[in-house]
């Protein structure tokens, strides 16, 4: 059964993390879109994957510029010297002398050449548009995951302050213990209540470390060094 010391001071203790979570600025008030932007900015100029889909759009260029130049694949050209010995043969009498040029064209790759062509053209728009959505999904996920970052260090403010209330409670009410003033019971109680609130801290400060190398992950840099 609770008694009405240990009452009071459990509603002391709601009263002390409503005050927290009231004083805790919002982490609207935190979030700047110029920053993010510029978070955005650094993953897509750092982040592997941004980078390989860059190149993808650069390789189906090249194939394009290719095709284009290369017109003259389909038609074949060769020379022959025939020279002047003032000798008569008479089974492949030789009617022309000197050079001899001639061309050959495979219909078949000439007609298909266009077709290719177009096909190179559909390559590059595909290969845009696929970077055209990762930099979407890029900039959806370093926002996200920045404000992720956001929410843990307010949380972990917040449950700093509450620890910090929590040791000084218990630390006045094992005095009063000392001196007979309290129960035992109500001592206990305070001394669960910090437990409770360090394992809490420790939780928060993890979930911050894990939240700050998430963001850290996409920009391939560090934080602080984005001002």
């Amino acid at each position: 059964m609770f008694t009405k010391k240990s009452c009071i001071l459990f509603l002391f203790q709601l009263v002390l993390i409503f005050q927290h979570a009231s004083a805790q600025e919002s982490i609207l008030s935190e979030y700047s879109p110029l920053y993010v932007q510029k978070l955005i900015a650094v993953a897509k100029e750092n982040y592997p994957k941004s980078k390989a889909y860059e190149h993808q759009v650069k390789i189906a260029k090249y194939n394009l510029s290719g095709e284009k130049t290369s017109w003259l694949d389909p038609f074949s050209f060769s020379y022959l010297l025939r020279s002047n010995n003032n000798t008569v043969d008479i089974v492949n009498p030789q009617l022309l002398t000197g050079y001899q040029f001639g061309v050959s064209v495979n219909p078949g790759s000439l007609l298909k050449k266009p077709f290719n062509i177009k096909a190179a053209k559909e390559e590059v728009k595909i290969a845009q548009l696929e970077q055209n959505e990762y930099a979407l999904q890029l900039e959806s996920e370093v926002t996200r995951r920045y404000m992720f970052y956001l929410q843990s260090l307010n949380l972990l403010k917040l449950q700093n302050k509450i620890t910090v209330d929590a040791e000084s409670s218990f630390a006045d009410l094992k005095l009063k213990y000392q001196r007979s003033e309290i129960t035992f019971q109500e001592y206990n109680s305070a001394s669960t209540n910090l437990s409770n609130a360090q394992m809490a801290r420790v939780q928060a400060e993890a979930n911050m470390i894990t939240a700050k190398a998430s963001i850290e992950e996409l920009l391939v840099r560090k934080l602080e060094e984005i001002k």
